[in-house]
């Protein structure tokens, strides 16, 4: 293994686990004299009891554990606590645990620094995303060596084009869909760049996907407007008008900002097939005239649309599965579903994407065909 090896391997481990080592969100009893909250990791050494309660709003039975908890992290690791676990009767603001369990303990703390008291924030999940993410790191390298440490690589640099830019823009408040539009063409420029180098085929593949994407915010945001889409569909998005910067964000701008990095990925692949397409074209027939090559693109191209049209759909359907559902079992009416703003977004989102993506094919192919169309043998 020489030293740029070494170096990018290096640079891929440090990104990712800087990604899953991250700080915590909790919360916590709020006892006299309390001032400040702060999180720690833990492992549950003993469940010392569970009592059997009544849930307060519904009378229906639960459980209250009270559970010894070593500190594994913090200003108090090694420090042996007790921390109550409340339970409902409702699942969703549960937190099971038993004995052996690694857990995030949110901790109260008073003015001289004495811990006045602890609850269970969550289950401490960092370990199995970080064996995740080097499982795929694995399989990536051992597939694909050299190439598969590029795209690592070329993902990490897109993250931080997404953490250091994307996102603080559209923090302070910049406009969403310009700051999408510079990010998108920043990343595909990068990814194509690492992937496969300089040529004329990563300058077309990278022409046609960020005219493509282009296309689908820009369609998005025309479609948006005319059907009133306010882009507060989610509970996060109503959660945004409260943040600490005390920022005006533009909410429907980062509704379509959205739809555009959404669609980046797919578009990245159509574009380089129909461009690696078009390229070997040329070089197995150098005497192929411009019009030749747009043909030979294009008849590429569709095959690839016949599968790549479903690509984002399945995706928006997939994570809106359980809302799917919900309207299922309520017997909703089609005509309310479908004119909710929520669920009107997510149909623009995925048409306005799977159309950038159709349109990735024509664009890519003929600035392919242009460009390679002007070599002679």
């Amino acid at each position: 293994m020489n030293t740029w090896h070494k170096a990018l391997l290096i640079f891929i481990v440090l990104g990712l686990s800087a990604g899953f080592l991250s700080g915590y969100v909790a919360a916590a009893e709020v006892p006299e004299e309390s001032v400040e909250t702060v999180t720690a990791r833990g492992k549950v050494l003993e469940v010392v009891a569970e009592e059997p309660v009544q849930d307060p709003l519904n009378g229906e039975s639960t459980v209250n554990q009270k559970l010894r908890v070593r500190l594994l992290s913090g200003e108090y690791k090694g420090k042996v606590i007790t921390v109550y676990n409340y339970q409902t009767s409702n699942p969703v603001f549960n937190i099971a645990v038993k004995q052996g369990d690694a857990v995030l303990v949110a901790l109260e703390l008073s003015q001289n620094g004495a811990i006045t008291g602890a609850f269970i924030a969550d289950h401490l999940r960092e370990r199995q995303l970080l064996l995740l993410a080097l499982i795929f790191l694995v399989i990536v390298l051992a597939v694909s060596w050299k190439h598969g440490a590029k795209a690592i690589a070329a993902l990490v640099l897109t993250l931080v084009l997404v953490g250091g830019i994307l996102v603080p823009g559209l923090l302070r408040g910049y406009n969403p869909i310009l700051l999408s539009v510079i990010t998108a063409a920043l990343a595909t420029g990068i990814t194509i760049m690492i992937v496969g180098g300089w040529s004329l085929k990563s300058l077309a593949a990278i022409l046609g996907t960020v005219g493509g994407v282009t296309f689908a915010g820009i369609l998005a945001l025309v479609v948006g407007k005319a059907a009133h889409l306010t882009g507060f569909g989610t509970e996060e998005a109503a959660m945004l008008l409260y943040i600490p910067q005390q920022v005006k964000l533009d909410i429907q701008g980062i509704l379509f900002a959205g739809i555009i990095i959404g669609a980046l990925g797919a578009a990245m692949d159509v574009s380089i097939s129909v461009a690696s397409a078009v390229t070997e074209i040329k070089r197995v027939n150098p005497e192929l005239e411009t019009s030749d090559l747009i043909t030979s693109g294009m008849n590429v191209g569709k095959d690839i649309i016949g599968t790549m049209t479903n690509t984002l759909i399945l995706a928006y359907t997939g994570s809106s599965l359980q809302l799917i559902l919900l309207f299922m079992a309520y017997r909703e009416s089609l005509m309310k579903v479908i004119n909710l703003d929520m669920v009107a977004s997510e149909i623009v989102r995925a048409l306005a994407g799977s159309i950038g993506l159709v349109m990735v094919v024509p664009i890519t192919a003929c600035i392919s065909g242009w460009l390679l169309g002007r070599q002679r043998k």
